[in-house]
């Protein structure tokens, strides 16, 4: 389980068109859990001293990729048992609902063909196709402008998204760092409550 969202998140990472060429860093949380994440302003301040580069950059922006996310907007409160993943309830354009597990760890947001395509996205039309390579292979991966996506009230505007095959374990896909990173986001594993609020 922990493998399989380590592997996406590595290979969201590793291949996705940044804005500017950015040094990826692995770090280790303080469970053991490996992290990787394009430069070092996007590790956790904690985490920075130990934070290795590994030689590597995304590189820049491919032609006619989406320009940044939408400015966020709303307020939300996502209730999860304390010691499990964190899956939550998004809408995709508006409408469909989709489970996505949330991850701080991964760059991008993935979300299945099936989810997207129950939301009316188009996954013929203008995309960019990316070859994405981990530890387990390497593989196409498409990448499609979404209108809008909603995690209760917290809502981000048009955003590219990655849509390929999936783990079983990580529902409709991975809630990652590209809408997470709109918020100050704040998870309190005590409560089990996690806390999103527009930067």
């Amino acid at each position: 389980m922990r493998r399989a969202a380590l592997l996406v998140a590595l290979l969201l990472v590793l291949r996705w068109p940044a804005p500017a060429a950015a040094q990826i860093y692995r770090w280790v949380d303080e469970s053991g859990v490996p992290h990787f994440a394009d430069g070092i302003d996007s590790v956790p301040d904690r985490y920075r001293a130990k934070a290795v580069p590994l030689g590597m950059k995304n590189a820049p922006a491919a032609p006619g990729a989406a320009p940044g996310a939408a400015k966020a907007s709303g307020e939300t409160s996502i209730r999860f048992i304390p010691g499990q993943r964190i899956m939550v309830d998004a809408r995709i354009n508006g409408s469909a609902e989709a489970r996505l597990m949330l991850d701080t760890g991964a760059d991008r947001t993935l979300i299945s063909p099936r989810a997207l395509q129950a939301a009316g996205v188009r996954l013929t039309g203008p995309s960019t196709t990316a070859e994405v390579t981990g530890a387990m292979g390497s593989g196409q991966m498409q990448f499609i402008v979404i209108e809008s996506l909603e995690v209760g009230e917290a809502r981000v505007g048009r955003m590219p998204v990655g849509s390929g095959v999936l783990p079983p374990d990580v529902g409709d896909g991975l809630l990652g760092r590209d809408f997470l990173d709109q918020f100050n986001l704040n998870i309190d594993s005590g409560k089990g409550v996690v806390t999103l609020t527009p930067k």
